[in-house]
């Protein structure tokens, strides 16, 4: 398949979330096993990684109204864009992106047709892509805008709104097929949004290694948080934890790997202060800000506990994946789905969000009792091979492309989405009672 993949996040990019994460690792699956992928990103400064049979087309956020009237020009330029820049100048630029992908995904479809498009929710990416109407569109709902702003809790800014209702207008007129990364997310997709088709539930992947990695060298420990810095991920919780952890642990080391975003006047760095008042505690914490793939994984080869303390919900958690899948004790807020990734005292330890006693004990338990710590490491990366490995996540993403495409074709043949539908119900009552007459001639023969 020629397989078209709509994200403004793609790395190498600053300041990534598992977006990118997520488009980055599918796009490598999807070429390591013949298809032929062109990925559709946002601008970047940094060189691309290679990947086989993978494309990489960036496109800057550069847009202009398609019209030969002066006075429409003027009034986008001197009114409209300074207006909506002023109001969000992220969300601007993520919508300028949207609307100039509409040209270069047109063209490029015209030369080398697309057999399918994957794009996430975030940011409305499919908006345009939809628009196409040219090949069956998965949409793969990560974190909606809406549950975003109202965990981090956000300013009223009617650009955030908008956004929202850009990623559902989005969802529900365009998405032949909706993919979820978990049950958790999945609940919050049924209960608020309304869906051409039902989601289904996919969860993210990685490649985990065959066998679990060794345990990290020395005897100081070393404790590992990846996330971006914000209120949602709860790094405020743990370095209140770790000022505990910290005296009865001198040696010990708190890295907090990611971009920091914290919201207000202040960078995070700036509050350290008034969560660790110990200054001996404070010069023990690393902030080594946004990190390429490679290196988060050296962290993770030297942590000795890896905590992810998100006070707010969580679709899914990467940082929690590359924990189990490198080996190592996890330490996890019960909240979202990490309660589905990370089982209680089987592959980790799940404590309440926003308890740093909590916290503190349960990574003090894990550096205390090394054996405990070893066997929920062992439990962990088994699970991830079993569940969360490439080649046990792939087949489910082609077979949801599939269905899309059938979707997509019955619509097109049908020459509505109703009509479609109603076939398609006929189809499978028919099948469901031709099923049910076998099942009693074959009961009356016996």
């Amino acid at each position: 398949m020629r397989i078209g993949l709509v994200s403004h996040e793609y790395p190498p990019q600053h300041g990534l979330g598992g977006v990118g994460s997520y488009m980055f690792r599918l796009a490598g699956a999807l070429g390591q096993t013949g298809h032929e992928v062109h990925v559709f990103a946002g601008p970047s400064d940094r060189p691309p990684i290679q990947q086989a049979n993978v494309h990489l087309h960036r496109i800057e956020a550069i847009y202009q109204p398609d019209s030969s009237i002066r006075a429409v020009r003027w009034l986008y330029w001197r009114g409209l864009a300074p207006l909506l820049n002023w109001a969000h100048p992220t969300i601007w630029h993520w919508i300028k992106w949207d609307l100039a992908s509409l040209e270069v995904l047109r063209e490029f479809h015209a030369q080398c047709p697309l057999d399918i498009i994957e794009t996430p929710e975030h940011a409305a990416n499919g908006w345009m892509a939809g628009h196409l109407r040219a090949c069956p569109m998965i949409l793969r709902v990560h974190c909606p805008w809406e549950i975003f702003i109202r965990i981090n809790r956000f300013p009223p800014n009617p650009m955030n709104r908008a956004l929202a209702r850009l990623e559902r207008r989005t969802a529900a007129r365009f998405a032949d097929a909706v993919t979820v990364p978990s049950q958790a997310m999945l609940r919050e997709v049924d209960h608020s949004w309304k869906l051409r088709r039902p989601p289904v539930v996919i969860p993210n992947f990685i490649d985990v290694p065959h066998r679990p990695a060794a345990a990290p060298e020395g005897d100081a420990p070393y404790i590992v948080c990846i996330g971006r810095i914000e209120p949602l991920k709860g790094q405020d919780t743990l370095v209140r934890a770790f000022a505990m952890v910290g005296r009865a642990h001198p040696r010990a080391r708190l890295a907090l790997v990611g971009p920091d975003r914290w919201p207000g006047e202040r960078r995070f760095a700036q509050v350290l202060a008034e969560l660790a008042p110990d200054p001996a505690i404070r010069q023990r914490i690393e902030m080594p800000g946004a990190v390429a793939l490679d290196q988060v994984a050296q962290y993770l080869r030297q942590a000795h506990v890896v905590v992810i303390p998100s006070r707010g919900f969580e679709s899914f958690s990467f940082a929690a994946l590359e924990a189990l899948a490198s080996a190592r004790p996890v330490v996890a807020a019960n909240v979202g789905a990490l309660p589905e990734i990370v089982r209680h005292e089987e592959t980790g330890l799940l404590v309440p969000p926003d308890d740093p006693h909590g916290l503190a004990d349960a990574i003090e338990r894990l550096l205390e009792d090394r054996r405990l710590a070893t066997a929920l490491a062992l439990a962990g990366h088994t699970r991830a091979r079993q569940q969360y490995d490439t080649s046990a996540v792939l087949p489910r993403i082609l077979a949801a492309y599939d269905q899309a495409t059938d979707f997509f074709c019955s619509v097109n043949a049908a020459g509505s989405e109703r009509t479609a539908i109603q076939r398609n119900l006929a189809r499978q009552a028919a099948a469901e009672a031709a099923a049910e007459a076998d099942e009693a001639y074959a009961l009356a023969r016996a």
